[in-house]
């Protein structure tokens, strides 16, 4: 339909509804979400049980093998909603990290670029984003998220506690760089990665060597904030009954702010 506006006209132009929809089309949401967002690996996030080493300022034991010493426990969603048709094929390591999660689409889009009123706070946007999930997916707080289609760098010192595997924060999908303070390791002639470790060869490392690991990984986002945790739309239109005077009430997708995990 072709709409023409001409200066200096009053009304809506030819071709217009008089009656504008003032609801949301809920299905628009869920679509875009589902056509447009990213495959992610969902866990939900509990404060642990374990108890705290000091009554007075609740701190975590730190020696906790459920949560260890972070405070919370993650777990897999029970009621997520997942669309099939839209997740698609995993590899082996992507199945990995959705073992203990629900693989759900998520919408992630950037935060606004000022500063301004974090600054008598701290700087506190580094490493943020907005992540938009369909309403039955309810975020909370300190919630993990995988992105399982999207690489990013991640390096650490790590040492060899026992065995030729290199402890490594989070799965590597492919090393840049690993090497101790006298030598620097190859793929493929030192050590190989199997899904997600890092394995050094036999005889070539031995306990207690502390290496340096430059690496790609699958990124990981925690929860921080949820300020649109609960959305709600009035729908009227086409309403043969209504449940309240004010229209039927439905669910809107819920939108939270997420932090990388290793800058928390």
């Amino acid at each position: 339909m072709t709409v023409s506006f001409n200066a200096g006209s009053l009304g809506l132009p030819t071709g217009l509804k008089d009656k504008p929809r003032v609801d949301f089309r809920v299905n628009d949401f869920v679509r875009v979400i589902e056509s447009k967002g990213y495959r992610v690996a969902w866990q939900r996030a509990s404060p642990c049980p374990c108890v705290p080493i000091n009554a007075q300022t609740d701190q975590v034991n730190p020696n906790c093998t459920l949560c260890s010493g972070q405070g919370w426990i993650l777990f897999k969603p029970s009621y997520a909603v997942t669309d099939a048709r839209t997740i698609g094929e995993l590899t082996p390591l992507q199945a990995q990290l959705a073992a203990d999660a629900a693989v759900v689409r998520a919408v992630m889009s950037g935060l606004t670029a000022t500063k301004q009123p974090y600054l008598d706070i701290g700087p506190r946007l580094e490493g943020q984003l907005m992540v938009t999930m369909r309403a039955e997916n309810k975020l909370a707080y300190y919630d993990r998220i995988v992105n399982l289609d999207a690489v990013a760098v991640y390096a650490q010192i790590a040492t060899l506690e026992s065995g030729d595997t290199v402890p490594l924060r989070y799965p590597a999908v492919h090393v840049n760089l690993l090497r101790s303070e006298s030598a620097v390791y190859t793929e493929g002639t030192d050590f190989d990665v199997v899904a997600g470790a890092v394995i050094f060869r036999t005889g070539v490392a031995t306990t207690g060597l502390r290496v340096a690991c430059h690496y790609l990984t699958h990124p990981s986002w925690r929860i921080v904030e949820h300020p649109h945790n609960v959305r709600l739309t009035q729908v009227k239109t086409k309403q043969t009954s209504l449940a309240t005077p004010a229209g039927n009430p439905s669910d809107l997708p819920v939108q939270a702010i997420a932090k990388l995990e290793f800058l928390l």
